[in-house]
């Protein structure tokens, strides 16, 4: 009698669960293939989606990477041509805010700098609480002299740990 309750709970909870989901936003698209991690996938207010994905062995001792952008079925643009080990390619940076942080992977293509980034910063320095502010995009910046775009991300997108893990680091340099 003792396990009934239990296992009772247990699925009640899985059915809670499950109706939640129903009512849950859809997923976002991704430009990764099957069997490829997401280290970074952003909707863009455009309908178009930015993805970095990585192959299923991707760490600090191996593994590849691609940027990919556009819609799914039709690739705008993909950096490197085909995906590559992370090394040469791809950089990390980060920095820590008082009740955030900001995260950053860059690559150079054609004379322009992609920065995919994730951002939790503090509004609120009087309260009980910090409420944080996040938010996430693609700066693109071109040569100098030329004014950076920058393209928010429209859903929950964050830099995996994957990233924070595997990918050669730099010095952090801010957006703004």
């Amino acid at each position: 009698m003792k396990t009934a309750l239990p296992r009772a709970a247990l699925l009640a909870l899985v059915a809670l669960l499950q109706a939640h989901a129903a009512h849950a936003a859809p997923p976002v698209p991704t430009m990764c293939l099957p069997g490829e991690k997401e280290i970074f996938s952003c909707a863009t207010r455009a309908k178009k989606t930015a993805s970095l994905c990585a192959s299923a062995d991707f760490s600090a001792k191996g593994g590849t990477l691609q940027y990919r952008f556009g819609a799914p079925g039709k690739t705008e643009l993909q950096y490197p041509d085909t995906p590559q080990p992370a090394a040469g390619k791809f950089l990390f940076s980060s920095t820590m805010y008082s009740g955030g942080g900001e995260a950053h992977i860059r690559f150079s293509n054609g004379g322009y700098d992609y920065i995919l980034f994730d951002r939790t910063v503090r509004t609120n320095f009087k309260g009980p609480t910090n409420d944080p502010q996040f938010s996430a995009g693609i700066v693109v910046r071109g040569p100098k002299g030329a004014k950076p775009s920058t393209r928010g991300c429209s859903n929950d997108a964050s830099i995996k740990a994957d990233a924070y893990e595997a990918l050669p680091t730099e010095q952090f340099d801010p957006l703004d």
